[in-house]
């Protein structure tokens, strides 16, 4: 791989577009100072993806564009493009040229382009990663650089050994990993952090799930009771109903028999001819009835016979089916009897194969044999027919060199016509495309324009989301502050609590008592507690009521002196300690007397101090007794003149603590806040108060951030969305201006063309003549061939007869052999269709198994069938015996009728005695039946009420109910239940029935970050183990590629100096990965010393040393070199420029240089001139040896 051409547009002093052609060996670009030959290099190292402009020697991006000259307008873009020779396919790419295009506009957008189609930077720099060539590589050195690698750190200087051992992507992929493993430990915190805070929400969600399923549990048994208790209750009602029902029908019967009776015997006496009409109907009735039955009796005997028939036919059919089955068993017995002879004649035939392959063996072993005999004839002849084939060789290329010439000229006439047909079409091709390069200019205007509108949303958005970041910030930020807050509050709110819970503060018998009390040890009944924890004081007044309590404070109240007795005992008993105990029987409430309350009146009086305590009623004499004559005022001065007003008699204390005793002593002075037992209890419920104040204004906030945050996000989309689109525009345009670019260079490819077919047309008609004339000089010489030709195709014929007997002899052998392949051909293929039989029988033997299987069972189901047929011959006999008897019973019936029509007239005078006795039965069973049917009604209603209870409490019809029926009680027993359960449900108060699928939701979610966080813990183990890994192989890499450069870099000095020696130390005892490289030196003639204490001259050349020794090790396609041997003596660039010389044989150098010692070994010259101000151009000039 080489370097084979830079192209420049506008980049830097390049403005006109040049293209530098660029060979193997060594090319060498020169001009004088200024003209801009180190803008080629800038050129390379910028299109390979130097982002520092100060290392391309500007200040700004903007400088690597044209700015301008008196003639020529400044750039809008800059444009570099570089290609590779990658025949050797050095570059993972399967191109034969390789490319890499960087362009810049003012307006600071850069693009990147692989063979002409956009890409990223990162691309380039893996395709080009560990080969040398980039922009951190050793394949660009220049003067700066040589001074670095002297100067320079030491740690500084092992970046162009790294590159040398190759493990550039070895760090690049040590590099992500432990961008990956920053990531990922990012991502466990935050899975943490969620898991944390799920955890919390888990455990409460889960006693309302238990709680909400517990309730469903008791709902479902409930209903299960309820809907049972109403079924129980429809049965009733239909039980009840149900005997109404039968009671109405019976007494309509008996009604409708009376009516009837009384109608008859109405008819009876009115008209005995229609009495007698109407039992004829009836005798008729009957005889037709005993008909019907007897047409119905014959119907069922032929069923009966038909039945019977079907019967015997089953009969035979499962005779046939057993002697199918008989035949299929007798079949197959055959067949496999048939299978055991096939196997047989089958061994037979493989036999026979083996005695046939035994044979051709043979025959072919005889064949060879005459094969070596007609090769060597063959040979003989091929060697007499050598002259043969010269002659005819030659007389074939005559001739066809008049064909050829023939051809040629119709071909050239042909293409004059081809010409200017040609010519023709390029002149209509370019004005169609030139009317297409006028569209496309139009497209890349508007898309130009919605690209810049795009960049305007993107703009506004951006600038949006950082107002948007700065408030959320601020928020965070007060979030943080809020958080810390509350955990301060937390943490004081704990330790008062704690401070409180364990009674501080009380003395020795109090704290004893009050522990024994709540650790119970001491029955508690009649034990109300220190009267600190009883009384309620407001903030303003504390001090004073705890000073005019003073130890009182830690007086117990109790019930009864009993109950304080009990307590000093247990007390006296465990030796605890003393306490002072106020039974509420015996304790009796104390007051100022008339004369006393006038001081209330005074400047500066509040109150007495039990009017500034509150507590339960039933401790109101407490407070009376201890505080009723105490006196609360605002200062001591009006204390004073209190205390004098009443002459000292009662006790007086200020608000700040000041305490005036009866008989006028007085106390007073500071005390320890953290010491009033009363201001310990208002604090406990200011901090609860204040932390819960705290957590909702935290919520509120924490609320505002998550909704600014997915307004941040939502714009992030936005802007990513909009940058998108204007990377597809800018994609659009750059393919549009590719296009546009391509059909220039098109119509100026085809103005050359039809140029070039011009100067064709002229060329070919001097062509066409000189054919004519070398056509006429071969065929003269084509005669002379002939004849000499003829003489020796007559010596090879007679050969070629004894090598035809030769082949007929070989030819009956092969025969025989061919004969014998046949009939082996045909045994194998008889064994193959044996096999084919064989497996064809096996085949057939379990078809029929499983059609015997099929008769078995059709034999199983006539069985079932005769059965079934038995059974219905069975019914048929019994139903034909009970029409039988219906139709006795009916003829009989028939007689009687006939008797009761005879005995009508006599029965006339009876009936109408019936008639005034049937009146009477009538009304009772009238009166009767309307009592059944107000009965029936309200039952109806009833029924109607319960099924309403089934629709609006469960949204069950009845016949739904009738799924949940089971035997659970009588109906007090369930009544009984169902309170139970109602109170049940009742004690569980509020109940959360979303909780149960809130909770398995949150599980689930908990239970996914827990696996994920699994993950990542997994991720991060194999991440941490793949750096280790990386690390090591990279440490091995650099030592090993480094101890080889060591060795060349011994070897390269020596030789460029002449003598001395020279070695590379790694410093520092860590990570060969960290440490720096120091460059010792000895020129010849003087001592070992570091690099830094040589001289100008020998600095450079040692560096130069270090560069071949490396690209010994480690050759790049190409090397640019911009006047790295300026330093150098003539004596030195002689040894530099040999070898240079010996190493262009496996690299290609592009060397910037002034000196012409260098310039001499050059393969290729290349200027560098200004003729115009500001504007560079080249010459080129290939150099023979």
């Amino acid at each position: 791989m080489y370097l084979k051409r830079v192209e420049l547009h506008g980049f830097k002093s390049f403005a006109d577009r040049i293209d530098i052609e660029f060979g193997p060996g060594i090319n060498a670009i020169v001009g004088p100072n200024g003209s801009g030959k180190s803008n080629i290099t800038d050129a390379i190292r910028w299109v390979l993806g130097e982002q520092s402009v100060r290392n391309l020697r500007g200040s700004k991006l903007e400088d690597v564009i044209f700015a301008g000259s008196n003639k020529k307008k400044p750039m809008g873009m800059a444009e570099v493009t570089i290609t590779l020779d990658n025949s050797d396919k050095l570059l993972p790419l399967e191109y034969l040229e390789v490319s890499f295009t960087r362009r810049v506009f003012r307006s600071g957008e850069s693009e990147f382009y692989l063979n002409r189609v956009p890409c990223r930077l990162k691309d380039i720099q893996e395709i080009l990663m560990d080969t040398g060539i980039g922009k951190d590589g050793y394949s660009i050195i220049g003067q700066g650089q040589v001074d670095e690698i002297l100067t320079g750190r030491s740690e500084e200087r092992r970046a162009i050994f790294e590159e040398t051992a190759g493990i550039m992507k070895h760090k690049a992929r040590k590099k992500e990993a432990e961008k990956r493993m920053e990531e990922t430990v990012d991502n466990m915190v935050r899975i943490d952090d969620i898991l944390a805070e799920i955890q919390n929400q888990l455990e409460p969600l889960k006693l309302q799930k238990e709680k909400a399923q517990e309730y469903k549990k008791l709902a479902e048994q409930l209903k299960q009771l309820d809907v049972n208790l109403l079924l129980a209750e429809i049965s009733r009602i239909k039980k009840k109903a149900s005997q109404l029902k039968n009671s109405i029908e019976e007494n309509q019967i008996l009604l409708q028999g009376v009516i009837k009776e009384k109608v008859l015997l109405q008819e009876n006496i009115a008209n005995d001819g229609a009495k007698l009409e109407l039992l004829e109907k009836d005798y008729e009735n009957c005889q037709k009835q005993a008909f019907d039955a007897g047409t119905r009796r014959k119907d069922m005997e032929k069923d009966l016979q038909w039945t019977k028939d079907e019967e015997k036919r089953l009969y035979f059919e499962q005779q046939e089916l057993n002697g199918n089955i008989s035949n299929l068993r007798q079949k197959i017995l055959e067949v496999k009897n048939s299978l055991a002879q096939k196997i047989n004649v089958l061994e037979q035939k493989i036999k026979d194969i083996n005695c046939i392959e035994i044979k051709i063996k043979e025959g072919e072993k005889e064949l060879i044999i005459v094969d070596d005999s007609i090769r060597k004839k063959e040979d003989l002849i091929e060697g007499l027919k050598g002259d043969v084939i010269d002659l005819l060789n030659f007389a074939s290329e005559k001739r066809n060199m008049i064909t050829s010439l023939t051809a040629m000229k119709v071909n050239l006439e042909n293409r004059l016509k081809q010409i200017q047909k040609e010519i023709f079409l390029l002149d209509e091709s370019n004005n169609k495309t030139r009317s297409e390069i006028h569209s496309l200019k139009e497209k890349i205007e508007n898309l130009t324009l919605q690209c810049e509108q795009k960049q305007k949303q993107i703009q506004d958005a951006q600038n949006y989301m950082i107002k948007l970041g700065s408030t959320l910030e601020e928020k965070k930020v007060l979030s943080v502050k809020k958080g810390e807050e509350l955990s301060a509050l937390v943490s004081r709110f704990k330790a008062l609590k704690e401070v409180n819970d364990s009674f501080e503060g009380y003395q020795f018998g109090v704290r004893n008592l009050l522990h024994s009390i709540r650790n119970k040890k001491l029955d508690g009944e009649g034990l109300y507690g220190a009267l600190a924890d009883i009384i309620s004081v407001d903030r303003t007044y504390e001090v004073a009521i705890e000073t005019a309590l003073g130890g009182a404070l830690q007086n117990i109240v109790c019930e009864t002196e009993e109950h304080a007795k009990r307590a000093i005992e247990y007390l006296k008993k465990h030796d605890l300690g003393r306490v002072t105990f106020l039974p509420l029987n015996t304790i009796r409430p104390r007051s100022l007397d008339a004369e006393e309350k006038k001081v209330l009146s005074m400047q500066g009086c509040i109150d007495t101090a039990d009017h500034l305590t509150t507590c339960e009623e039933k401790f109101l004499p407490v407070i009376g007794n201890l505080l009723g004559r105490v006196i609360v005022v605002d200062c001591m001065d009006n204390a004073i003149a209190i205390a004098r007003r009443c002459r000292f008699s009662l006790k007086i204390v200020t608000i700040d603590g000041e305490l005036f005793n009866p008989g006028g002593s007085i106390t007073g002075g500071s005390q320890k806040k953290s010491s009033l037992i009363l201001s310990r209890k208002r604090e406990l419920q200011d901090f609860e108060e204040k932390i819960e104040k705290s957590e909702k204004e935290l919520a509120i906030i924490k609320q505002e951030c998550a909704s600014m945050e997915r307004d941040y996000q939502e714009h992030w989309k936005t802007v990513d969305s909009f940058k998108n689109a204007v990377f597809n525009l800018k994609s659009e345009i750059a393919v549009i201006e590719r296009e546009l670019k391509e059909k220039t260079t098109i119509i100026n490819e085809r103005e050359h063309k039809k140029s070039q077919l011009e100067s064709e047309f002229e060329y070919i008609k001097i062509q066409t003549a000189d054919i004519d004339s070398q056509i006429v000089s071969v065929q003269k010489d084509i005669g002379s061939i002939d004849t000499k030709n003829i003489s020796s195709q007559s010596k090879v014929k007679h050969l070629q007869q004894q090598l035809s007997d030769d082949r007929l002899k070989r030819e009956i052998l092969a025969q025989q052999i061919t004969d014998l392949k046949v009939q082996l051909a045909s045994h194998k293929q008889e064994e193959i269709s044996l096999e084919q039989n064989i497996q064809n029988i096996e085949e057939n033997i379990q078809e029929w198994s499983k059609e015997l299987k099929i008769l078995e069972d059709k034999l199983e189901q006539n069985k079932l069938s005769i059965d079934i047929a038995k059974e219905k011959v069975l019914n048929f006999t019994e139903e034909i015996k009970k029409y039988i008897e219906l139709e006795k019973d009916l003829m009989a019936k028939v007689d009687n009728l006939k008797e009761k029509k005879e005995s009508l007239k006599k029965a006339l005078l009876e009936n109408q005695a019936k008639f005034n006795r049937l009146e009477e039965e009538q009304k009772k069973l009238e009166r009767k039946l309307n009592d059944c049917r107000v009965d029936e009604t309200a039952i109806n209603m009833e029924f109607e009420q319960i099924k309403g209870k089934l629709m609006e409490r469960y949204s069950l019809t009845v016949e739904q109910a009738l799924n949940y029926k089971k035997e659970i009680g009588s109906i007090p027993e369930m009544k009984e239940r169902i309170s139970a359960l109602q109170q049940d449900i009742e004690s569980l108060g509020i109940v959360n029935l979303q909780a149960i699928e809130d909770y398995d939701n949150l599980k689930s979610r908990y239970d996914f970050l827990l696996a994920q966080r699994n993950d990542l813990q997994e991720a991060k183990d194999k991440l941490d183990s793949l750096i280790k890994e990386i690390t090591k192989t990279m440490e091995d890499m650099f030592l090993s590629s480094f101890e080889r450069v060591r060795e060349e870099f011994k070897k390269v000095f020596t030789e460029l100096f002449g003598g001395g020696k020279a070695d590379l130390i790694i410093e520092g005892d860590g990570s060969v990965l960290d440490a720096g490289i120091e460059i010792i030196a000895q020129p010849p003639g003087k001592k070992l010393q570091s690099i830094s204490l040589l001289s100008g001259g020998e600095k450079a050349l040692t560096a130069i040393a270090l560069l071949f020794a490396i690209l010994n090790i480690k050759a790049t396609p190409f090397c640019i070199l911009d006047e790295i041997e300026a330093a150098l003596d003539d004596a030195n660039i002689e040894r530099f420029a040999s070898y240079l010389k010996k190493m262009a044989s496996h690299t290609q150098f592009i060397i910037i240089t002034h000196r012409k010692n260098t310039m001499a070994i050059a393969d290729a010259l290349y200027g560098i001139a200004m003729e115009e101000t500001a504007v560079s151009k080249v010459l080129a000039v290939r150099l023979d040896n």
